[in-house]
């Protein structure tokens, strides 16, 4: 990803745009008076990121600061372009937000799913981007499966993510519901709601799963080259004991078609 500039560049307000790779779904109206407030006293005092595309200028880095800054009545905005292309800004608009913890669980893991879906990536890979083990990263694409009254309560902060992957271990939707309510009703702790879900889980005769571990040996990687070079497409292979699955990324029609005919041949 090769940089078109490492010097901040004025660039005006009204022509710079929301990156849509945004992994962040939701931007607070009462945090962004609070920074408006501070722009109007201190200014800007980091550079946005941007990329330089065929619609225009797509900020990478620094959403929340162009909204806030449009808010104090900034006409021009200190900014760092960039050449990258549409995985490098998810990527870098998603390592941003990670450092600065500002990001919520649920968005994170979803914004981790369309790097897997859109892109291809391994769970180790997002890792090494965002600083953060594979198993944490798979751990946190878990938070997808939990019922939505719980993924709202993890929106709305009524519960943290370790109450969340506590009762995720429950596996019943059902249940999980249940432990969800008795956590708000009498406010548990992440200790409490961990000894909660383990009482649930002996009571309901619940056996943890047996983890599959995926193998990827020399023959599984010429294979995966081999498919890669037949479809044109970025591939993933997943072998194991049990099966696996073959994950294809596909850019084009063109991509899709000619896997639907070898499919089909």
């Amino acid at each position: 990803m090769a940089e078109v500039e490492t010097e901040s560049v004025e660039i005006d307000i009204d022509i710079l745009q929301p990156n849509p790779l945004q992994p962040r779904g939701q931007l607070l109206p009462d945090s962004l008076v609070e920074l408006a407030e501070s722009i109007r006293e201190h200014g800007i005092l980091e550079p946005l990121v941007i990329a330089k595309t065929p619609a225009g200028y797509q900020i990478i880095a620094g959403e929340r600061r162009w909204r806030a800054a449009k808010l104090a009545g900034l006409t021009k905005l200190p900014c760092v372009v960039r050449e990258t292309s549409p995985q490098g800004m998810l990527e870098m608009a998603l390592v941003e937000n990670v450092q600065r913890v500002d990001l919520n669980p649920i968005e994170r893991a979803q914004a981790y799913r369309r790097l897997i879906e859109e892109f291809g990536l391994a769970a180790t890979e997002i890792g090494q981007r965002v600083g953060k083990s594979g198993p944490y990263i798979s751990n946190t694409l878990r938070l997808l499966e939990l019922p939505d009254a719980l993924k709202d309560g993890l929106l709305s902060n009524a519960i943290t993510e370790g109450h969340a992957k506590a009762i995720l271990g429950l596996e019943d939707i059902n249940l999980m519901i249940v432990a969800y309510k008795k956590v708000l009703a009498d406010n548990l702790g992440v200790r409490s709601t961990e000894e909660m879900v383990r009482r649930m889980k002996a009571q309901a005769e619940i056996k943890p799963k047996t983890k599959r571990e995926y193998e990827h040996t020399e023959d599984v990687a010429r294979m995966e080259e081999e498919i890669a070079t037949s479809t044109g497409c970025k591939t993933r292979l997943y072998r194991s004991a049990k099966g696996g699955r073959l994950l294809l990324i596909f850019s084009t029609g063109e991509q899709l078609d000619l896997i639907h005919k070898k499919l089909m041949s």
